[in-house]
């Protein structure tokens, strides 16, 4: 809920209704909510898809294997991005803001699937690094340079 004296939430009117102007990040959640989560049971699962340049994906329960559990990257307590038919354990808590839905938070690897190759994050972001597309100021800089060095 809004509150219009809370910090971070500057606000500007909009005819009779206060309309918030900033958003505390989607990740954040409250002490108690990460109390209560820490405190209820864990889950084992089993990573049905997972794509990390989105940083989302889900897990299927072993529990209730037609069920989908939304996974997202910053809820990983792991060395290794998670791969499909990893085994897993988590804690579920109620998706914000409408809390209809579940999702995995404290989600840990309990078995890497076979046959696939699996990835530290620290290589997945030097891979990142190293694979990127140069960036438009780059290329204008680049093509800026030609330019200059052709003109002499």
């Amino acid at each position: 809920m809004f509150h219009p004296n809370s910090p971070g939430s500057a606000s500007h009117s909009d005819g009779d209704h206060m309309m918030p102007s900033n958003f505390f990040p989607r990740r954040e959640r409250t002490l108690s909510q990460c109390e209560r989560v820490l405190q209820s049971p864990s889950y084992e699962g089993k990573i049905h898809e997972f794509c990390r340049e989105k940083g989302y994906g889900h897990i299927q329960p072993k529990d209730n294997p037609s069920e989908l559990i939304f996974v997202h990257v910053s809820d990983i307590e792991d060395d290794y991005v998670p791969k499909k038919g990893d085994i897993v354990t988590f804690k579920k808590m109620l998706m914000p803001p409408k809390n209809e839905k579940s999702m995995a938070v404290h989600i840990k690897l309990l078995h890497l699937a076979e046959g696939v190759k699996h990835e530290s994050w620290e290589e997945a972001v030097e891979h990142d690094m190293e694979n990127r597309r140069p960036s438009r100021s780059n290329e204008t800089m680049e093509n800026h340079q030609n330019v200059v060095s052709h003109a002499d």
